[in-house]
């Protein structure tokens, strides 16, 4: 006989139900209560947000600037191959 087998036939059943199983299952419904919590939290901040811009800036926690600057022009690197 394995000491696995050993061991749970010589545990009360009482032990393995209120010691292992419960506190297990309360922690992962805790988890799961937690993370619907976040969100519900993220998708009332997204519906308040009219710019797809703003959100980038608020996730990653920069200071949001009262005008945005525009460049039209482009660089193009050419190789020096030519």
């Amino acid at each position: 006989m394995s000491s696995l087998a050993v061991f749970l036939k010589n545990v009360p059943a009482w032990f393995l139900c209120g010691g292992v199983f419960l506190p297990v299952a309360v922690l992962l419904l805790l988890l799961i209560i937690h993370l619907s919590w976040k969100l519900q939290e993220v998708e009332v901040e997204l519906s308040r947000v009219r710019d797809p811009r703003d959100t980038m800036e608020r996730l990653t926690f920069r200071p949001t600037h009262t005008h945005i600057h525009h460049h039209t022009h482009t660089h193009l690197h050419r190789s020096a191959e030519t």
